[in-house]
């Protein structure tokens, strides 16, 4: 049996705690694969030297 490189989405959320039902994730989670795997492409296209983009937390924000 292949090996699977599917993200599993559901324990994304609940790891970080997220408030969002399980059929939900279900829905969206085709849109999420086809968003990783289209942008998975386009990585090797961006220069090294470019800022990353920084997620905030909400802890983050309130820090500041």
């Amino acid at each position: 049996m292949p090996e699977s490189n599917a993200t599993n989405w559901l324990a994304i959320a609940r790891a970080r705690s997220l408030d969002i039902p399980d059929e939900e994730i279900a829905r969206i989670a085709p849109s999420l694969d086809a968003l990783t795997r289209d942008f998975a492409a386009l990585k090797p296209r961006i220069p090294h030297e470019l800022e990353p983009a920084v997620t905030l937390s909400e802890m983050a924000v309130i820090a500041k």
